[in-house]
């Protein structure tokens, strides 16, 4: 075992991603570092779990609650960035439009919800712009399958950027390899904690929808964290 070619004698806690079967490796390692007389309270704290990946089974699970707002701003994202040509009436528009923003929309992968931020943070802008598009080009808009983004998804994108800012920069600061992070983990997880029971007083329907699956997957990993 790799422990034992380090020559490390004493364990506190080992963090891995939360999947069944890092729970059964821990198990094991537990039982190992116990006979070896090497643990510490018994390994009773060994193991800890991943605070980033926590992070991204929370965002994941309120993020389902808005997936045809996303699905219909991406589907708008990935169009214009088709072809030359669309591109190019995209940007008339945006020039019409007068909007003073010159970087390009980015598409994301669906499956990481990073990059899902980094999407709407750069498209949000363009609202008007795309609205153009639509108006004064029928055929762009009748090629949108999941239909063209309604004013209520540009403003669930606005309100979704609030808080996946949050989520992102804390994933960022908790996930350096160049620097002590286990400094930086209470203030990070008491800042998404405080962000996702401030939405309690929030009207909007889809902030409480996003706040309850959220907060029932933080309460959960926070009791057995």
């Amino acid at each position: 075992m790799c422990l034992l070619h380090w020559k490390i004698e004493k364990v506190f806690t080992i963090t891995v991603d939360n999947i069944k079967s890092n729970d059964l490796a821990i198990e094991y390692l537990r039982r190992k570092i116990n006979n070896w007389g090497g643990s510490v309270l018994n390994a009773k704290y060994l193991h800890v779990r991943c605070c980033g990946h926590i992070l991204n089974l929370i965002v994941s699970d309120g993020l389902k609650e808005v997936k045809d707002s996303i699905s219909r701003i991406r589907e708008a994202v990935k169009q214009v960035r088709s072809s030359p040509s669309r591109k190019k009436k995209f940007k008339q528009c945006v020039e019409l439009e007068k909007i003073p923003c010159k970087a390009s929309v980015s598409l994301d992968v669906s499956t990481r919800w990073n990059s899902t931020y980094l999407m709407l943070d750069s498209t949000v802008k363009y609202q008007r712009a795309f609205e153009r598009l639509y108006e004064s080009y029928d055929k762009v808009s009748s090629e949108l399958k999941k239909g063209v983004p309604t004013k209520e998804d540009w403003s669930v994108a606005r309100i979704l950027l609030q808080f996946l800012e949050l989520f992102y920069w804390a994933t960022l600061r908790l996930s350096g390899s160049k620097c002590v992070t286990a400094n930086a983990y209470f203030h990070e997880v008491h800042a998404v904690e405080t962000l996702i029971n401030e939405c309690l007083a929030s009207n909007d329907s889809y902030v409480h929808s996003m706040r309850m699956k959220m907060k029932v997957k933080f309460d959960k990993y926070g009791e057995i964290s």
